[in-house]
């Protein structure tokens, strides 16, 4: 569903951006540097910088998760093994 939302919200901010071709000074803060771009790229450079950014949060938050569940996952086979090991009948 994410995957249907993002590609939506893609193709409307493209279809905006690509119909506003017009010339636009845009002023780069802090340093007041003043640079004259086509408003598409306006549009378009700062919509993917947060898009690589918030994939670059989500993958973070998925490595951590991936990392606790293997932490789990070993946890778990220890418990088991020791469980069976208890299981065994034991030799008079």
């Amino acid at each position: 569903m994410g995957i249907v939302v993002t590609l939506i919200l893609a193709v409307l901010v493209a279809v905006f951006a690509l119909g506003n071709p017009q010339a636009v000074d845009v002023n780069l803060w802090p340093r007041g540097w003043v640079a004259e771009m086509p408003l598409w790229q306006a549009i378009l450079v700062p919509a993917a910088l947060a898009f690589l950014a918030g994939a670059l949060v989500a993958s973070g938050a998925g490595l951590r998760k991936r990392r606790r569940l293997a932490e789990l996952e070993q946890a778990s086979r220890l418990m088991e093994a020791e469980l069976a090991s208890r299981d065994k009948p034991r030799r008079a």
